[in-house]
C-alpha cells in the first residue's frame, strides 16, 4: 500500500489542488451555463416584449391609415385629397417599416409567417386604400364638371372598395390578435424555464461549493500532518548542528517525499562539515608550525638581507666615484679632440700659405729668368752700341779737324756703351746667383709643403684616434653610469626586501597567532572520537632552527668613496621605505604603507 509519507510534496499539492480546481471550474461553468440560459430565455422574454410592442404599433399604423382612407373620403376638392393622400402615403410607410423591422426577432418559424402575412395584408390595405383614392378623385372631376350620373357611379364604386378594404382591416387585427396572443406565451414559457434553469444551477453551485471546501480542509490537514510536523521535527537537529554538536541524529531520513530528501542531505551536510572541520584543525595546527618556521627563517633573512644592503651601498658609492672618474676622462679627452681639430686646422692653413709661397717663388723664378734675357737683350744693344761708338769715332778721325767733337760724343757713348754692358753683366751675375737661390728656396718650400703635408695627416689620425678616445670615454661614462643606476635600484630594491622581510616575520607571528586562535574557534565544534591531538610548541620549532647554524657572513670590501653630487632616489611609497644609519650599517624602518600593498608591490 503506498505510504502518503513516500509520495512527493509536489504530487500531493498538484492532486489536491487539481481537485479543487476541477471543482472549482465545474461551479464557475455551472455558473456561467446556468447565467447564459437565463440570459438566453430573458433575453427571448424581452424579444416577445418588444413583439407585443410592435403588434400595438400596428394596430396603431392600422387606426393611422384607416383615418387617412377617412379623410381621403370626406374631401371636396383635389387639394384637400392631395393632402389626405401624402398623409396616407406616409402612414403606409410609416407601418410598413415598423412591421418588418420585427421580422428577426422571432425566433418560430410560424410566428415569423404569421408577421410577413401581417406585412403583405398591409400591403393590400395601401392597394385598396389607392384604388378608393382612384374612385374618389374621378367623383370630384365628375362633380366639377357637373356630371352628377358619373359622380354618383364613382361614389357608389368608392363605397364598394372601402368595404374590401374594411375586410382587408379587420384581417389585419385578427392577424395582430394572434401574433399578441403567441407572444405572450412565448414569453411566459421563457421566463417559467429561466427560473428552473436558475434554481438548477444554484443547486449545482452549492454541491460543488460543498466538495470544494471539503477537498481544501482535506488539503490542509494533509499539509499539516505530512509536510509542516515532519519540518518541525526537524528545526531541533539543525540546532544542534548550528551549535556546534555534528553526533546529532536526523530524524525522517527513512521518507521518500522532499522532507526526507532534506533530512538526508542534511545529515550528509552533518557528516562533510564535521569531516571538513577535523580536516581544518588539522591543517590549522600544520600553518601554526609552519608559521613558526617561516617567522625564524625570515627573521635570519632579514640580518642577511641587511647586510647585503650594506655592500650594495658601498659598491653603489665606489661605482659613482669611478663614474665621476670616467666622466672627466671623457671631458678630457673630448678638450684634447677640439685641440687636435684646431692644431689641424692651423696645420691646413699652413699648408694652403706654402703652397701659396711655392707658387709666389715660381713666378720670382719665371720673373728672374725673364729679366736675364732682358739684361742680354742690354748687353748687345751695349755691345752693338761700343761698335757703333768705334766705327763713329773711326769715321770721325778721318774728317780730321771737323769730326773731333763727333769723335768725342762717340768716345762716350762708347764709354757709356762700356758701363752700360758691365752693369747688365753685373745684373745678369745677381740675377743669376738670385734665380739659383730662388730655385732652392722653391724647392725648400716644396720639402716644408711635404712636411705640411705629412704633418697635417698624422693631426688628422691623432684627431680622429682623440675623437674615438673621447666617444669611447663617453660610452663607458654612459655604461658606468647605467650600472651604476642599477646598483642604486638595486640597493633601494634589497633595502625594501629587508624591509618587506621583517614585515613577514612579524606576519608570520600574526599568521602564527591567528592559526591558534582558529584552531580554538574550531575546537568549538563535537565531532566525537579521535578530536583531540598534540600541536608542536612554537619554542620547540625556534630551538629546532636555532639549532641550525647560520650562513656565512659575505665578505664587505671596505671602500671609502667620494660623497656624489646627487641626492640618492628616495623609494616607492607603496613599500617600505628605510633610512641608512651609517655606512654598511643596519637599516631603520622611518614609514610603512599597508602590509597588502606591499606584499602585491614584493
Amino acid at each position: 500500500m503506498l505510504k502518503l509519507s513516500n509520495i512527493s510534496i509536489g504530487l500531493k499539492l498538484s492532486m489536491m489542488s487539481g481537485l479543487g480546481i476541477l471543482f472549482a471550474v465545474g461551479l464557475i461553468v455551472g455558473q456561467i451555463m446556468g447565467s447564459s440560459s437565463v440570459r438566453s430565455s430573458t433575453d427571448l422574454a424581452n424579444m416577445q416584449a418588444d413583439i407585443l410592442q410592435g403588434a400595438t404599433a400596428t394596430e396603431s399604423n392600422l387606426r393611422s391609415l384607416q383615418l387617412a382612407v377617412r379623410d381621403v373620403r370626406l374631401s371636396r376638392s383635389l387639394d384637400q385629397m392631395q393632402a389626405a393622400v401624402t398623409t396616407l402615403e406616409e402612414r403606409r410607410k410609416t407601418s410598413h417599416d415598423q412591421a418588418s423591422s420585427l421580422l428577426p426577432k422571432f425566433a418560430k418559424p410560424e410566428n415569423r409567417a404569421r408577421f410577413e402575412e401581417i406585412i403583405a395584408t398591409l400591403d393590400q390595405y395601401a392597394k385598396d386604400a389607392k384604388v378608393i383614392v382612384d374612385f374618389r378623385r374621378q367623383m370630384i372631376e365628375a362633380q366639377a364638371r357637373q356630371d352628377a350620373a358619373q359622380a354618383t357611379e364613382f361614389d357608389g364604386k368608392q363605397l364598394a372598395a372601402a368595404k374590401v378594404s374594411l375586410a382587408t382591416a379587420e384581417r389585419i387585427n385578427a392577424l395582430v390578435a394572434e401574433a399578441r396572443k403567441a407572444a405572450v406565451k412565448t414569453k411566459s414559457d421563457r421566463m417559467i424555464e429561466a427560473q428552473d434553469t436558475a434554481d438548477f444551477a444554484n443547486r449545482i453551485s452549492v454541491i460543488l461549493g460543498v466538495l470544494t471546501i471539503s477537498i481544501l480542509i482535506a488539503a490542509a490537514l494533509m499539509g499539516a500532518m505530512t509536510i509542516a510536523r515532519p519540518l518541525r521535527e526537524m528545526v531541533k537537529p539543525l540546532d544542534e548542528i548550528a551549535a556546534g554538536n555534528f553526533t546529532v541524529k536526523v530524524p525522517n531520513t527513512d521518507r521518500k517525499d522532499e522532507v526526507g530528501q532534506i533530512a538526508a542531505s542534511v545529515r550528509q551536510m552533518a557528516e562533510k562539515v564535521r569531516e571538513t572541520i577535523a580536516e581544518i584543525k588539522a591543517s590549522g595546527r600544520e600553518v601554526t608550525n609552519a608559521s613558526a618556521e617561516i617567522s625564524t627563517s625570515t627573521t635570519d633573512l632579514s640580518q642577511r638581507t641587511e647586510e647585503q644592503a650594506a655592500s650594495l651601498e658601498e659598491t653603489s658609492a665606489a661605482m659613482e666615484e669611478l663614474t665621476s672618474t670616467v666622466r672627466r676622462n671623457a671631458e678630457n679627452a673630448q678638450e684634447a679632440s677640439r685641440s687636435a681639430n684646431e692644431t689641424r686646422d692651423v696645420a691646413d692653413l699652413g699648408g694652403k700659405v706654402v703652397a701659396r709661397t711655392v707658387e709666389a717663388m715660381a713666378k720670382i723664378e719665371e720673373s728672374s729668368q725673364k729679366i736675364t734675357d732682358i739684361i742680354g737683350v742690354i748687353d748687345e744693344i751695349a755691345r752693338q752700341t761700343n761698335l757703333l761708338a768705334l766705327n763713329a769715332a773711326v769715321e770721325a778721325a778721318r774728317a780730321g779737324e771737323a769730326g773731333r767733337g763727333f769723335a768725342v760724343v762717340a768716345s762716350e757713348v762708347r764709354s757709356l756703351a762700356q758701363r752700360s754692358s758691365q752693369a747688365a753683366k753685373d745684373i745678369k751675375d745677381l740675377i743669376t746667383n738670385s734665380s739659383v737661390q730662388v730655385k732652392e728656396g722653391v724647392d725648400l718650400v716644396n720639402q716644408a709643403g711635404t712636411s705640411l703635408n705629412d704633418i697635417v695627416t698624422s693631426i688628422k689620425k691623432v684627431a680622429e684616434i682623440v675623437t674615438d678616445i673621447a666617444n669611447a670615454s663617453i660610452e663607458q661614462a654612459t655604461g658606468i653610469d647605467q650600472i651604476n643606476k642599477a646598483l642604486t635600484q638595486m640597493d633601494e630594491v634589497t633595502q625594501q626586501n629587508s624591509a618587506l622581510v621583517e614585515e613577514n616575520a612579524a606576519t608570520a607571528k600574526t599568521l602564527e597567532h591567528q592559526a591558534k586562535m582558529m584552531d580554538e574557534q574550531v575546537a568549538f565544534f563535537q565531532l566525537g572520537q579521535n578530536d583531540r591531538t598534540t600541536v608542536r610548541s612554537t619554542s620547540a620549532i625556534e630551538t629546532e632552527i636555532g639549532g641550525r647554524a647560520p650562513a656565512a657572513k659575505p665578505a664587505i670590501a671596505k671602500v671609502v668613496p667620494a660623497k656624489p653630487a646627487s641626492a640618492k632616489p628616495t623609494a616607492p611609497k607603496s613599500v617600505v621605505q628605510l633610512k641608512h644609519t651609517g655606512t654598511g650599517g643596519a637599516l631603520k624602518k622611518i614609514e610603512t604603507a599597508s602590509a597588502d600593498t606591499d606584499w602585491k608591490e614584493f
